[in-house]
């Protein structure tokens, strides 16, 4: 673990700290944490297009289940899966461009 035995004193307006504060919160970091990185020229990830697509993935997953209930019950013998692959493939697609992107920002 880094040792930090240093204190520096600043002074920062409310909406200074308080934009501050809003951003570190975002990227999941403390004051500290934030402060650090964006000193030492560390990238600072903000995940905020996430939601979405976790919504979209959980849309998905309940129309998987109600298929899967109607084919349980015999009311469906053939399911056309082709608009489930290609949202399935869309939401894959970019968990993987964001998985990449933050291991290429992570080894900077």
């Amino acid at each position: 673990m880094r040792k930090r035995n240093h204190v520096v004193p600043i002074r920062f307006s409310d909406h200074e700290l308080s934009v501050i504060d809003a951003n570190a919160k975002r990227a999941n970091m403390s004051r500290t944490e934030y402060l650090v990185s964006a000193g030492t020229d560390k990238p600072i990830v903000i995940l905020d297009d996430l939601k979405p697509m976790l919504t979209e993935l959980r849309r998905i997953g309940n129309n998987v289940n109600q298929l899967t209930r109607k084919a349980n019950s015999g009311e469906v013998y053939v399911v056309g899966l082709n608009e489930f692959n290609e949202q399935l493939g869309a939401v894959t697609a970019g968990l993987y461009a964001i998985q990449k992107e933050v291991d290429r920002l992570s080894q900077q």
